[in-house]
């Protein structure tokens, strides 16, 4: 071999090794950076004439498994689509309380039906009266906030969703944008690695937001479609989503009815239409707006409803007739099921027994339609109603009870369906946590391994001495020569 050639072959080498540690130190660099890939570099034999020359750099490529990537983006839209679920869940049950509890819906209702047989014990106390209209105010009070509660919900969901819309939008314009300088760079010979990276963590984002699918186009270019196919991005434009928030949601408002639908490219989707974006927060939110929120009012409504109409019997105060408001009112008015939408935000104890309204308290004793006080002994009314709450009655008209049943049973009944819907979400959540962490490990055992990192130094560390001696023994050469 000629000096020359020697000297080629090291210096080539040489090229190769400081490309090398470049390289391992953008990976130790980067190493939690997210969507970042791990850089390796492809070397190989460089001939000349038919003899070897040394070391020839192909390039650097990003170590990514495109599978596991997409099992991951798929499980990470799970796991946000079970974690907005929950949360809700979660919620609602909190609101609610666990019977027994200082501040619980139950603990008002069996506030409130002590207060009528203490007062039923002694009905000329008018202190116990007032206990009575004072305790039934807190349990409609319990009824109204758990009823704000759930349409505060309905509220940040819709703004949850106006939000993702916006996100979405934003990053699939990115991804437009790097589309586009991916494949100038790519023309140009340049290395986009660090764009790939970029690209790959803004479609990461968008995949919690909706399950998305990347499919690789021509010259770098990549096309976003959802997982049940919707078209997100395929070309030089994305596909343009928008949705207008409501502000305020209220019990009467729905899908189609006050509340919008996501709108795609000017048209809005329909409810069988929105499947297209199932699978991530976004569907969980209009999940929570429109299907969730609205059974966990109803199931309020229904009780609100049962209450109201046990004590605004006749048969319990023969005062009052079939179409007068009883001790708990709609807003003022007598409750029906054809209006009960809401009825557990607008239910309230009737003015006539509350002194700040004008009202008495003797009429809990004497009837809400009564004239005079009557006989201060006279307890039948509040027996009567206490037993009314007691008694096993059939579910009204208009509900989802069904059979025979107390007002207590009918919350413990509410209670339970609320309780499991927690359960479930947990349970969905914990499947899909575990399922997302699994799939990231493998994800991250592709990543960089800072171990085999260092590894790699030391080999690049060798590979650089051993060229650089042999720069050196060429340079050793020379001066002899030249001293000859």
């Amino acid at each position: 071999m000629s000096i020359a050639r020697a000297l080629g072959n090291a210096i080539s080498g040489l090229t190769a090794t400081a490309r090398g540690t470049e390289a391992v130190a953008a990976n130790l660099a980067n190493a939690s950076t997210p969507g970042y890939a791990r850089r390796d570099l492809i070397v190989s034999a460089q001939t000349a004439g038919g003899n070897a020359g040394g070391v020839r750099v192909d390039g650097v490529t990003r170590a990514v498994n495109a599978s596991v990537l997409s099992e991951s983006r798929l499980a990470e839209a799970a796991r946000a689509d079970a974690t907005t679920r929950l949360d809700f869940a979660t919620r609602i049950e909190e609101a609610i309380g666990i019977a027994g509890n200082t501040g619980s819906l139950g603990s008002a209702l069996s506030d409130f039906q002590t207060a009528l047989a203490s007062a039923a014990s002694r009905p000329d106390d008018e202190i116990r009266l007032t206990q009575v209209v004072d305790k039934a105010a807190t349990l409609a009070s319990r009824l109204n906030a758990l009823s704000d509660e759930v349409q505060a919900a309905r509220t940040e969901a819709d703004q949850a969703i106006a939000t993702d819309v916006a996100t979405l939008n934003t990053a699939l314009a990115q991804v437009a944008d790097l589309n586009r300088k991916i494949a100038v760079l790519e023309a140009d010979g340049s290395d986009p690695s660090s764009l790939y990276d970029q690209r790959q963590g803004i479609i990461s984002e968008i995949s919690k937001i909706v399950p998305v699918q990347e499919v690789t186009r021509a010259a770098g270019a990549v096309a976003l479609f959802t997982a049940e196919g919707a078209v997100l991005l395929d070309g030089t434009r994305p596909t343009e989503l928008s949705f207008t928030p409501a502000g305020q949601v209220t019990a009467d408002r729905t899908a189609g009815t006050g509340l919008s639908m996501l709108t795609q490219n000017g048209v809005e989707l329909t409810q069988s239409q929105m499947r297209l974006y199932a699978g991530g927060s976004l569907a969980a939110n209009f999940a929570i707006r429109d299907e969730l929120a609205p059974a966990a009012q109803s199931l309020l409504d229904d009780l609100a409803l049962d209450l109201h109409d046990r004590l605004a019997d006749p048969a319990v105060d023969p005062t009052i007739s079939a179409t007068s408001a009883g001790l708990f009112t709609d807003d003022g008015a007598r409750a029906s099921a054809a209006t009960k939408t809401g009825l557990a935000g607008r239910i309230s104890v009737n003015d006539a027994v509350v002194a700040s309204e004008g009202g008495e308290a003797w009429r809990i004793r004497a009837g809400l339609g009564a004239t005079t006080s009557g006989a201060v002994g006279d307890s039948a009314l509040l027996v009567a109603m206490s037993g009314a709450l007691s008694e096993a009655s059939a579910a009204a008209t208009g509900t989802a009870f069904s059979g025979k049943a107390s007002l207590a049973a009918r919350l413990a009944s509410v209670e339970t369906q609320i309780s499991t819907a927690r359960v479930n979400a947990q349970s969905e959540a914990a499947v899909r946590n575990s399922q997302a962490d699994t799939i990231t490990t493998r994800l991250t055992a592709d990543g960089v391994d800072s171990d085999a990192e260092m590894q790699k130094l030391l080999q690049y560390e060798q590979a650089y001495a051993a060229n650089a001696r042999v720069i050196q023994a060429i340079q050793t050469m020379m001066d002899q020569i030249l001293e000859i």
